[in-house]
This record gives C-alpha cells, structure tokens and sequence, in this order.
C-alpha cells in the first residue's frame, strides 16, 4: 500500500508499507523534505544535534546501559513498558548526511532507521530530506507507527526544523531555544544576593592578593572603576540564562560558547563563573575527554579527585590526563538556585557530541567509499576501528583533490598527506574486516574552557586556592609559558635606604608584578625572596604584563627599580607542592635560569617564545628594531648552550 500527500506546510509525506508473510516484519517508510533558507552549514549544528532535536520533538529520555563492541544497549523510558534496543554508532559527513541503526528487543518495533540529508540549493538555501525506515514487531507496532511517526512526530519535526532554520538565518544557536524554566521567588533572591556580593567583591578586585582583605572596601583613589561592566554584564546574561533556558542547556555550560553567544569577552565569562562559583551560583567540574572519540570518560567536582590516568569505555582505551587537551572545565546551577537533572538525555549519540569529528563512515571489507570533504585549513587525523594509530592529513587550498587512502591490516601509510580543502577522498579498505573510518580535526574545541585555561587565571588561584591536585599525584600541560622575574640590586636598595623602606618597595613592586599578571590573563605562582614565578597561556600575554609592569615600577624618579627577567615556553607537570599548584620539569629549570642573563630593564627570552607568531607581532608593533637582539649563551645545568633573545623592555 503506497499513500502520498503534501501537507499544508508544503512538507511531502510518503509513506510505504511492505508486507511479507513468511518473514513478517512489515516495513513503514516515510519521507519529509524541506526548502530551508539557511545553508547546510549554519544547519548542521542545530539539525545533526540529535539529543536536543528528540527532546525538542517530544520524544522520550533515554538511558544508556552499556557498550560493546561499539554498541550502545539503551533503555528508553516511555509510558508503562521501558523499550530496549542495541544501538549502531552513528554514521555522518558534515554537513550533509546522518543517519543510524537501532534494533529493538522488545516492545512494538523490530527495527528503526532513520537518515538526514542536507542538500545545498543552487540558488541558496537547503533542500532537507528526513527519511525512517521502522519496522513493526507486531500488531501493536502495525498501529502504532503510521499514528505515532506518519501523524504525530510529522508535525513535529516540520515546526521543529522550521525552528532551526529561523535561528540559522539569524546565526543563532541551540542554547538560544529557551525553555519554560523560571526560577522560584526563593531561587531569584538568590541571584540577586550574589549580584550584590558580586558588585561589593569587583569593587575590591583591583587589590592584589597580597593585600587583600577578607571583607570588601571602597576603591582607593587610581585603582579603576568601581566594577568591571563586562563582569557584571556577564552576570546578568548568566542570571537571565538561568532563569529561561531549559535544562540541556544548563547541564555542562561551557563558559566560551556562551561568550560567544553573548558577544562577551571569553575571559570575562570565564571569570565572571569561576566568582559566581565561589559565590554559591555555580558548581564547577574538572571533566576528562577521551583522545579519540573526545567523550566524557570521567568527570569531578574538585581537582583532587582527577587521575592522571583514565578509560574510556566507548573506545575501550586507558589514556592519560593532559591540561591543556582533554581536561575541559564546565558549570552546572547549584541545586540551591536551581536543580537540574544531570543524566538527562533523550539520544545516548549524536554527530554533535563529536564536532571535531568530520565523517564517521562504515566501509565493507575490501571495498572504496568516496566521501566529499568539506574542510577548513589545518591538521587531522584518519582512524579506523580496530585498527591503533592514524593517518596523517593537512589541508590546505593547496591540497590534493583526489587522495587516496588506503588501509591494510598493517596500518596507515607513513607520512603526511596534503588534501584540499574541498577534496573528494578516496577510501580503500584493503582489510578482510569492515572497518568504520572517521577524519578527525586535531586541534582542540577553540570553545573548551580547558583545565590550562582556569589555572593560569589569578583569579582561579586566589579564590580556589584549596582546589589542587592530591599529594603525588602528576599531570602534563602541553604548553604553558613560564616568566620568572627579580629585582636588579636589591641587597644595594636595603643598604641605601634601610631595610624598612626597601621591604616596602619590593612589596609594592610585587603587588604591581601581580596586577599586570592578572590583567593580562596570568598567575602568580608563587614568590621566592624578591623574585616571582608567573603562568600564561601565550607568549605575549607575558610581555604585555612584564612591559607594563616594568613602566610602572620604574615610574619612581627617586627609587626606579628595575626588573630582570625571563620567559620561557614549553610542556611541564603539574604538581602540588606545598599545597598550591605548582609546575616542574625542563621548562621550569630553564625558564628560573634566564633572568640572570638579564642586566635589569629587559627580559631574555627563548626560541620558543621567539617562534610565537603573536609574540612576534607584539614585539614589531611595540618596540624598536634596535631593542631585540640574539645572542647565544651556556644556562646553567644544561651541555648545549641555547639561542636566546634580549628585549629592552625600558630605557
């Protein structure tokens, strides 16, 4: 039996019903298609983010119960009877198809297919087509589909995809459908409580904490505004956040992407929610990300808690902890201003809990799939399953526009491959097994607030001073940019001007050293004597801070001081030491050995400071020729003497 009719959205509806006698299942087909207005692009992001999509549908929340061999066992918690199934991992190519497989161990279906196409239309726009494929079990199942998927969820799904491309064409994004959620009387004097205390805490926030008192004061004359509109404004958009949005949203809030979505400055947001934790607004969790399917494998509430070595059952692989790759920091409403369901979900896999995953594709054994790739610039990495490592790929316009990739039981081709960026790769999967291959983007989230990113910030040190590592425990940092700075002679400042005066000076050199670290997006990590050991994520975040400082310490015509100091980047271990945070390794040695190098007034610096495109540009645009100069010099502890630069920072 084959019926067709267009709805009165203009949506076509198809459905076929197949019917064999022997092997009964009968077999329902239905196909929807839209002309959307929005490119497949600006799409993807909404439409492939399936968990998000179910529940925006009204369908059911799932449970996941297990995995193997790359199967998801599901539970799905619909009314009376809790349905059963065994889920295929999903396939996709971004942006224009995804699809997935489940069979059903009980209840009215046998089976469900389900698969999305986006089709870019030559005048623009979209030409979407959702097909299911659903086969009955029996009776039960022959009613239930054509009223349940041909009638109901129909309707659904057009007003939800027509949602989808509304926000599109805007350049919105899903947190920005809100849900019906509003905070009780009791909740919102809460938030408004902390915006107070919050005001009151900004009002202090220029006082180092050197000098920090525990309750708040006025500003001093010359210390800033009174508040930091951005922080503030950030707070606020948080408050409105948590009173509308629902509760996919707010359970693992990413503080950049909602930067982003704000159009705040990242670092702001990022504040602003580590204060509103301290504050009781938020609670903060240290989640561990799989290397490879880059899924949650672990996630604590305190930093003590994190090990440095993890599973992932979804990859069945043991991996180690890394700050700055696969330990993302994310927030949740406390429960006291509002409760949220954590283990919600209504689809247990989506191609947008990957995004760094391009396609994700089955291919038999001893066949070639050509998959059109749609890339942005930069490194990746093919995998296969059952099959350890991955091929090397670098796109660029460049590239080749036909590779060829072929896999064998022995791995991957050694060395790299130049594709284009549009490039139609060829697969070949030269193995007796089927395989799924996946093209993986290399880099990190660039909306991941990473456990890198929180540590380096000041403002992470002096309000969760308690949160560090336990004792013995050791964790990597890929890169992190270390400067060390002392005070050219201060033994001489103490004999000149007597050992009061001079402590004053070096304290108040300190508090100066602190404010330039901390407006800059570092963290003092400690000081030892009249030095100090500093941490930031890049280069030039550390020359703009040593350079501002520098000026303002030096300012004294009577007393100028002049700092010496060094900066050095490069991987290190995190550790607790003395109950703080600390860092350690070859990055550290040689960084603590360069100021003195230094004659006062100019930092010393190394070649990996000096390769810093940012650091570069910083130093052309700030300083004359003259005032960089490459030496080579011996550094204590190490045989080969190193290549370094000298940069007057003051003269």
């Amino acid at each position: 039996m084959v019926c067709m009719h267009t709805a009165p959205s203009a949506v076509s509806v198809l459905s076929n019903s197949k019917y064999n006698p022997q092997t009964m299942p009968r077999e329902y087909h239905f196909k929807w298609e839209w002309d959307l207005d929005s490119s497949p692009e600006a799409l993807w992001p909404l439409v492939s983010d399936t968990n998000r999509f179910n529940r925006d549908t009204g369908q059911p929340r799932m449970e996941t119960l297990g995995i193997q061999d790359g199967v998801k066992h599901v539970k799905w918690h619909v009314p009376l009877v809790p349905l059963y199934w065994d889920e295929e991992p999903f396939d996709w190519i971004y942006p224009s198809h995804f699809g997935i497989l489940r069979r059903f161990r009980n209840g009215p279906f046998k089976e469900i297919r389900i698969s999305v196409d986006l089709i870019r239309r030559e005048n623009g726009g979209t030409h979407l087509v959702y097909e299911v494929w659903d086969k009955s079990a029996n009776l039960l199942g022959d009613i239930s589909i054509p009223l349940a998927i041909g009638l109901v969820a129909a309707r659904r799904i057009d007003k939800i995809f027509r949602l989808y491309d509304r926000l599109a064409a805007r350049g919105g994004s899903a947190v920005e459908i809100m849900g019906r959620r509003s905070l009780s009387s009791n909740e919102r004097t809460r938030l408004t409580s902390a915006r107070e205390r919050l005001l009151a805490e900004t009002l202090d926030s220029s006082v180092p904490s050197f000098e920090r008192r525990a309750t708040p004061r006025p500003p001093r004359a010359g210390e800033g505004k009174p508040a930091d509109r951005a922080d503030m404004s950030a707070f606020d958009r948080l408050a409105e956040f948590l009173d509308r949005a629902d509760d996919l949203s707010v359970q693992r809030m990413r503080p950049y992407a909602l930067a982003d979505g704000w159009n705040l400055p990242r670092r702001a947001v990022l504040e602003t929610f580590l204060r509103a934790t301290r504050l009781g607004v938020l609670d903060m969790y240290w989640e561990l990300l799989c290397p490879e399917c880059r899924g949650v494998a672990e996630g604590h509430g305190h930093l003590r808690d994190v090990n440095a070595d993890s599973h992932c059952n979804t990859c069945n692989i043991d991996f180690r902890a890394n700050f700055d790759h696969n330990i993302e920091v994310i927030f949740r409403p406390n429960p006291a201003v509002r409760p949220v369901k954590v283990n919600l979900e209504f689809c247990v896999g989506s191609p947008q809990r990957q995004p760094h995953v391009i396609f994700s594709q089955s291919i038999s054994a001893l066949k070639t799939l050509p998959i059109d790739a749609h890339l942005e610039a930069g490194r990746y990495s093919l995998r296969a399953s059952g099959i350890a490592g991955s091929g090397a790929v670098n796109a660029d316009s460049a590239g080749n526009n036909a590779p060829v990739f072929r896999l064998t039981d022995f791995g991957w081709p050694y060395g790299e491959e130049n594709i284009a960026t549009n490039a139609r790769l060829n697969l070949v999967n030269a193995t007796e097994t089927a395989r799924t291959f996946s093209l993986e983007r290399t880099a990190w989230s660039d909306q991941a607030a990473t456990g890198a990113d929180v540590t380096n910030l000041q403002i992470f040190r002096d309000l969760f001073a308690s949160e560090v590592l336990r004792p013995g425990e050791e964790i990597s940092v890929g890169n992190v940019t270390l400067m060390f700075t002392d005070l050219r002679e201060s033994t001489r400042l103490y004999r000149q001007i007597g050992d009061a005066p001079a402590f004053g000076r070096v304290r108040e050199h300190f508090v100066t050293l602190e404010r330039a670290v901390a407006a800059h997006g570092g963290a003092v990590i400690k000081t030892m004597g009249d030095s100090i050991m500093a941490s930031f994520q890049h280069p030039a975040a550390a020359l703009r801070a040593l350079r501002e400082a520098q000026m303002q310490i030096a300012a004294d015509i009577k007393q100028p001081l002049w700092l010496k100091a060094g900066i050095h980047r490069g991987p290190c271990i995190v550790v607790n030491l003395n109950e703080r945070l600390d860092y350690f390794g070859s990055t550290v040695n040689i960084a603590a050995r360069l100021p003195g190098l230094s004659a006062g007034g100019e930092v010393i610096f190394s070649g990996a400071v000096h390769a810093d495109l940012e650091a570069g540009a910083y130093i052309k645009e700030n300083f004359a020729p003259s005032a960089l100069t490459r030496f080579t010099s011996a550094v204590k502890g190490y045989d080969e003497p190193f290549e370094l630069w000298r940069l007057k920072i003051q003269f």
